[in-house]
């Protein structure tokens, strides 16, 4: 389904992590050289991000697309923010799409992490030590803003005596974890989990109309306690939808057929 090399509209090395997950499948990726993935927003707060990430990786897709004058495209493109069900928890959800301008496909893969590294730390603090420790510093970079104005001052820092020489020299520092995706490797598993995802809804493909992406839209039903066999409130259907022609089935989970008492309202109130 995806042609043997394929367009990624990337600055930051994702086709290291791409690469693995695509090249079982006889697809090897490229990045266009010279186009600019910062004008879509930057983490570090110096260029806004106007649309939702959802939105941003289409239009970063088809620009990548029309710079290297290719029919086909990938592209990434992540976000960190408050989980919409658990607001005080935070979490890293990472977009990736597929278009293909000839065949009409436009096929997005999808993750969401509460497993993220996204921490700050500022000059008023003692723990410098204890959060490098913790953040995994070195493989985790971090970013250097001004305390006074926001400003960022270093992007990209891995090494110690690096940021130390820094901070001398800004006694009003602000550190921020990067959430670049090759200076975090928490997101970077995110990523990886997403390019699963979309090459998984590539390969599901539609009984009727034959078009990939026949994916699950709608879950619901309940399943019974294994042991009182009353409705729990774990779904047990699973409705398909094809993108394309619309048609839909309904399944059964294969996963679980009953649920636990644990889980169950009415034997575990």
């Amino acid at each position: 389904m995806f042609p043997s090399h394929l367009l990624l509209s990337s600055k930051h090395l994702k086709e290291q992590i791409l690469q693995p997950l695509f090249e079982p499948h006889g697809v090897e990726l490229f990045v266009p050289f010279g186009f600019d993935t910062d004008v879509y927003g930057t983490f570090c707060g110096t260029m806004p991000r106007m649309e939702g990430p959802r939105q941003t990786v289409k239009e970063k897709c088809l620009a990548g697309m029309a710079f290297a004058k290719k029919r086909q495209g990938l592209a990434s493109e992540g976000s960190f923010g408050p989980h919409p069900a658990s607001p005080f928890l935070n979490i890293n959800e990472e977009w990736l799409v597929y278009i293909d301008l000839d065949q009409n496909l436009e096929i997005y893969g999808h993750s969401i992490s509460m497993d993220i590294c996204h921490q700050k730390l500022d000059y008023r603090s003692p723990q410098i030590s204890d959060f490098l420790t913790k953040i995994q510093f070195g493989r985790q970079g971090l970013v250097l803003k001004d305390g006074k104005n926001g400003e960022v001052i270093a992007k990209g820092l891995t090494k110690e005596d690096e940021l130390l020489q820094l901070l001398q020299k800004h006694p009003n520092w602000i550190l921020e974890t990067d959430l670049r995706a090759h200076m975090n490797p928490l997101r970077q598993k995110n990523i990886a989990a997403a390019g699963n995802n979309l090459i998984q809804r590539m390969q599901s493909c539609c009984p009727k109309c034959a078009k990939p992406d026949f994916s699950v839209v709608q879950y619901s039903g309940k399943l019974p306690c294994n042991w009182c066999k009353k409705a729990t409130n774990t779904y047990e259907l699973l409705t398909y939808s094809c993108a394309h022609c619309l048609h839909q089935t309904i399944e059964k989970r294969k996963d679980l057929f009953m649920e636990d008492p644990q889980y169950c309202p009415h034997c575990n109130p």
